[in-house]
């Protein structure tokens, strides 16, 4: 029923790129409930946009969502209803030209793909794709995470944490990392700057597929087995020149519980350079500073 509302309203709005639009019109045409759609929102929809971070990739940026996302069909107004004004992250991409990069677009794949699942239940929403008129760059626009993240969180409240609540959050991110993996999805980029939090919650979510692949994707070009990621979290396999599997983000998984059990950062004590990369290879892992209780 979703999908024939959707369908009527493809030639009202164009990303002016035949891509984007099939990317959109197949997603919404598959989307099983309203929080799986995406859409393509104008950018005179967006207000206060400010800078908020930026990495080796790109910048994210926070803005205002004048109308919201998609909740229902208003029947009696034959209309969608929303949600309303909220605040959303923007993503745009480095080198993103007019035109579409492989990294832009391999996000987008990844992010429908996890949101087609029904297991994968915390990664960061994804609400669509809009374009900035005056660089006519493609820009992903995203759920606001307002608590930051994990990295971020255990600096500022670790005494707070309890054994508990350390197992809830090991829980819940092996549990969504598993959902991951069954989808074929290889994260690459697994550490706890990209775990987020939602204000009032305890929950966690995975967010920043930009590393991310499908399983069978090609890796044979050289510039596709380039080292990416946070060092400490990247698994010795790959410093040897292997291809990253799931195996590596299991890796990176355990680095992380090191960190959220003990509120060490992994060899904080220890320069992040090639040295260290070289006595990862060669056996070295962080030490646990206390004797865990039973």
């Amino acid at each position: 029923m979703l999908s024939k509302h959707f369908q009527n309203d493809f030639d009202k709005w164009t990303s002016g790129n035949n891509t984007i639009d099939k990317l959109i019109q197949d997603a919404q045409l598959n989307a099983a409930d309203e929080h799986k759609v995406i859409e393509w929102i104008p950018y005179d929809r967006l207000e206060d946009i400010k800078e908020i971070a930026r990495g080796g990739f790109g910048t994210i940026y926070k803005a205002t969502w004048i109308d919201g996302s998609i909740t229902r069909w208003d029947v009696e107004n034959q209309q969608w209803s929303r949600d309303g004004q909220r605040n959303v992250a923007l993503k745009k991409f480095d080198n993103n030209f007019a035109s579409l990069n492989e990294e832009f677009l391999n996000e987008i794949v990844i992010h429908l793909k996890a949101m087609s699942s029904i297991y994968v239940q915390n990664s960061v929403r994804f609400y669509g794709i809009t374009q900035d008129p005056e660089t006519n760059e493609y820009i992903m626009v995203l759920q606001y995470m307002d608590s930051g993240n994990l990295r971020d969180y255990l600096k500022n409240n670790f005494n707070n944490f309890n054994w508990k609540l350390k197992i809830e959050y090991l829980e819940q991110l092996a549990y969504d990392f598993k959902n991951i993996h069954e989808l074929d999805i290889i994260h690459h980029d697994f550490h706890p700057g990209n775990i987020l939090r939602w204000k009032g919650s305890y929950s966690l979510y995975v967010s920043d597929f930009g590393q991310s692949k499908l399983i069978g994707q090609n890796t044979k070009n050289p510039e596709k087995r380039q080292i990416f990621g946070v060092l400490p979290y990247i698994a010795p396999e790959v410093f040897n020149g292997e291809e990253y599997t799931k195996a590596a983000d299991v890796y990176s998984f355990g680095i992380i519980a090191y960190e959220l059990v003990t509120g060490f950062a992994p060899y904080y004590d220890i320069p992040h350079d090639i040295d260290l990369a070289r006595k990862i290879c060669n056996g070295l892992r962080p030490k646990i500073p206390f004797i865990f209780p039973n």
